[in-house]
């Protein structure tokens, strides 16, 4: 059975549009190709982030450095990567399992996630200090997701 999902918003800035939108379209950009638990469990993230900061969606998504796919030096292939393709019903799912908690979170109550083996390539071969060990709630896909 395919589920309706709201057309997505390919025009202006991203901190106008919905929080729903706007978490679908950072789900789909940071895990896209990832299972749905992957994709859930980015949306988490975020969901996590609101709850510690208590901070709403969009101010936790659009902070600087926090999401690399809003980072100025990515917005601008993000953008064309989402007027390119959409966004897919998986994502739209995770988006609102996290924004209206519907299903349990898979993370661990983690509010940080990376792809190591990509991470490693763009740093060089070293991961972020913060990306401990001890601090690893669980691997989903190809993320390690953190509670700091």
């Amino acid at each position: 059975m395919s589920v309706s999902v709201p057309r997505f918003p390919l025009l202006g800035d991203p901190g106008e549009w919905d929080e729903l939108s706007l978490c679908a379209a950072t789900v789909f950009l940071e895990a896209e190709g990832e299972p749905e638990e992957g994709q859930c469990a980015v949306a988490w993230v975020i969901r996590n982030r609101m709850d510690q900061r208590r901070q709403e969606a969009r101010t936790v998504i659009l902070a600087e450095h926090q999401f690399s796919c809003w980072n100025l030096d990515y917005r601008p292939m993000a953008e064309a990567r989402l007027a390119a393709i959409g966004i897919h019903e998986a994502s739209w799912k995770a988006a609102a399992g996290a924004l209206w908690i519907l299903w349990p979170d898979p993370t661990g109550q983690a509010n940080h996630y990376l792809n190591p083996v990509l991470t490693k390539k763009i740093r060089k071969g070293t991961l972020p200090d913060w990306a401990d060990a001890e601090k690893k709630t669980v691997t989903i896909g190809r993320h390690d997701f953190y509670r700091l």
